[in-house]
């Protein structure tokens, strides 16, 4: 359903007169840049699927947020049908955040003094007796065989190296599973610190894009962020330890970067094949993308099992 800038002003308690909403972003969901009353904000569509963890997320943001960690300041509605989201008229359900005059992370940013302490400020808020490795990509072989075999049947591109390499993800799952089950070091957390999801401002970093966080394995997560955000790599590990953080061992260190490879890999083939809505994705381009990714597969994890 369309969504106006009027609707979402009076959801939300904002001045209706004069607003103005236009498109920002479209990813996983899609976001608008609502301007009113001389103030930005943003707006993203919620998904309907799994409210209660939604809720929580949002929660654990404000949370985060007042132990100091630089998070968007969410705007309450006046109806919460969600946590802090609201539905609109038309029936979709939208959440809204002040706007971050940041720039996104470039090559030429060095986080490390800061990314180390802010993770190890963040994985010390909520500890967690156990959890499951939801965002790791884990699925078992049978499950990459039919997509395998459907991917035949229907011509995919990337199907035949997916018959070719359905050994390497039984072996990269295989490891997967081991080194969370191995870290014993459960918490909630971000669950997507990437380059992307931090916006650098005068005041400092700011972390977005909280809508998924929940439970994983603080270690492997610290471990993640330094890899994805590359340069001082080094550094913001000894300042995640220094500050608290408890890394995996060397052998185990960067399995989350290979859980999430096989998550995007399996999205990107479910999406081919017609099983998920491919969103705002080219199906050219995601069979592209799942081949070049299944032929790079061995070498891939051969590298994060042993980082230089």
């Amino acid at each position: 359903m369309p969504v106006d800038a009027e609707a979402v002003c009076a959801a939300f308690g904002l001045p209706e007169s004069g607003a103005t909403l236009v498109p920002h972003a479209y990813s996983s969901n899609r976001t608008w840049r609502l301007t009113a009353g001389g103030d930005r904000f943003l707006v993203k569509q919620v998904p309907d699927e799994r409210p209660a963890e939604f809720a929580a997320a949002m929660a654990f943001e404000r949370e985060a947020g007042a132990a100091g960690v630089g998070v968007p300041g969410q705007v309450a509605p006046e109806r919460p049908a969600v946590g802090c989201a609201a539905r609109l008229p038309g029936g979709t359900l939208v959440r809204v955040s002040q706007w971050v005059d940041g720039r996104p992370v470039g090559p030429e940013d060095d986080l490390a003094d800061w990314l180390g302490p802010t993770l190890a400020r963040l994985h010390a808020l909520r500890p967690l007796s156990a959890a499951d490795p939801v965002v790791y990509g884990i699925h078992p072989p049978g499950s990459w065989a039919r997509w395998q075999a459907e991917g035949e049947r229907q011509g995919r591109p990337w199907a035949t190296m997916l018959g070719r390499r359905l050994p390497d993800v039984a072996a990269a799952t295989e490891w997967v599973v081991g080194a969370f089950a191995r870290a014993g070091d459960y918490v909630v957390t971000h669950r997507d610190i990437e380059p992307w999801n931090v916006l650098v401002t005068p005041a400092g970093p700011v972390i977005v894009d909280w809508d998924g966080a929940g439970p994983d394995s603080a270690g492997l997560v610290a471990a993640h962020a330094a890899y994805a955000f590359g340069g001082g790599r080094e550094r913001t590990l000894a300042a995640y330890v220094a500050h608290g953080g408890r890394l995996p061992p060397p052998e185990d260190r960067f399995a989350r970067r290979a859980g999430l490879m096989l998550s995007r890999l399996a999205e990107r083939v479910l999406r081919t094949l017609g099983r998920v809505d491919p969103g705002p994705f080219a199906i050219d381009e995601l069979d592209r993308t799942a081949g070049d990714r299944l032929r790079d597969l061995p070498i891939f994890v051969a590298d994060l099992r042993e980082p230089k």
